[in-house]
């Protein structure tokens, strides 16, 4: 499906990163470069290798890695780039990829929020030395856990697959588990249980936003199961069919906000073909306690629009800044449901709520 060779199957996405980097070599204190601006379950994994995280902004249009900040940066120190693509629109992986050879370092791309979206008619995660997606739950293609490397290199694919080879099978109660959350899953997919399941979300949010807590490599040491293999062929056999709903649910939200005053909408280039697993929007004129406010008010109308990426990562692991535009996204950023199941209605709620609201932060300045 993507283009590659070999494709070795994981517990978990990161799990897949795990691997790729222990497979290439890298060791404690080597440099990894990554964006400021997204998961930060990817820079506690590199912090609990002993790794050294050489953080770049991001493109305030994309929300992708910044070229610019990434050639400035990166060195012959650097042995890897993580080459992140955000909410399923593809990095620009041409200057990446110059860049990278330019310092002997390795690309890999973190597709986990990506598979489909294509990058000048490649699918993405085949465009650099190795990459790796996500099955995780709210992902493209979901069997609540599980990831998979992909890559053209026989080497890298081999050592990866010895990797993996010595973490632990899943037991009877880890698989009981995968089952039920899988069925509870696609119950709550439906818009009528945002409110039911909202505050619960919420918690967990405020949970991971106010607490470092750095990965323990032992709970993603396990190897997938036979059953989630079952349920990733199947969804994968619908993934262009649901990949498609995604894309025309986004145009639909781009097309009647655009003329929303400060909304920006994510930049797509005319080479890339995105997903969209959500579709991200910031606002030029609000303030963080406004775009709170905004998601509140989305909410009561019966759509979840998270901020999705609460911290900058520099701040939140180093306590440092000097990231402008990931700082500001991180402030007034809120993400928009795509999925196959949002239907025509909540679209338009979704965009009269957003009209009414910045209308009336418009009167009141």
């Amino acid at each position: 499906y993507v283009g590659c060779d070999y494709s070795i199957t994981t517990y978990r996405g990161i799990t897949a990163l795990y691997a790729l980097l222990k497979s290439y070599g890298l060791k404690k204190g080597d440099e990894v470069i990554m964006p400021a601006y997204t998961c930060e379950t990817v820079a506690r994994l590199l912090i609990d290798m002993g790794l050294k995280i050489n953080f770049v902004d991001v493109d305030k249009e994309t929300y992708n890695i910044s070229i610019e900040d990434l050639q400035s940066k990166a060195s012959r120190n650097t042995k890897a780039i993580i080459a992140i693509h955000m909410f399923g629109n593809p990095c620009e992986m041409k200057g990446i990829m110059e860049i990278a050879e330019d310092c002997d370092a390795v690309v890999i791309e973190d597709a986990a929020q990506s598979i489909g979206a294509e990058y000048r008619g490649k699918k993405i995660g085949s465009i650099g030395n190795a990459g790796f997606f996500s099955l995780g739950e709210g992902k493209p293609l979901t069997t609540i856990n599980g990831g998979v490397i992909v890559t053209n290199d026989k080497a890298t694919a081999e050592k990866c697959r010895r990797i993996i080879e010595h973490f632990n099978a899943c037991g009877f109660h880890e698989k009981s588990i995968v089952l039920l959350k899988l069925m509870t899953y696609y119950i709550l997919k439906n818009p009528l249980h945002y409110d039911l399941i909202y505050k619960l979300i919420q918690l967990r949010r405020v949970e991971r936003r106010n607490k470092l807590k750095i990965c323990t490599l032992n709970n993603f040491k396990f190897k997938w199961t036979d059953m989630q293999a079952s349920v990733g062929l199947i969804q994968l056999s619908n993934l262009e069919r649901f990949n498609d709903a995604r894309m025309r649910n986004a145009a639909f939200l781009m097309e009647n906000l655009k003329h929303v005053e400060g909304i920006h909408l994510p930049k797509v280039a005319k080479h890339s073909k995105p997903i969209f697993l959500r579709l991200p929007v910031w606002f030029e004129h609000i303030t963080e306690g406004q775009r709170d406010e905004l998601i509140e008010k989305l909410r009561k109308a019966g759509i979840d629009a998270p901020v999705a990426y609460p911290n900058s990562l520099p701040a939140f692991f180093l306590g440092v800044d000097g990231f402008p535009n990931t700082e500001e996204l991180v402030k007034k950023t809120i993400t928009l449901p795509t999925h196959p199941f949002v239907r025509e209605s909540d679209l338009e709620r979704t965009v009269f709520t957003i009209e009414q609201f910045v209308e009336g932060v418009g009167k009141c300045a």
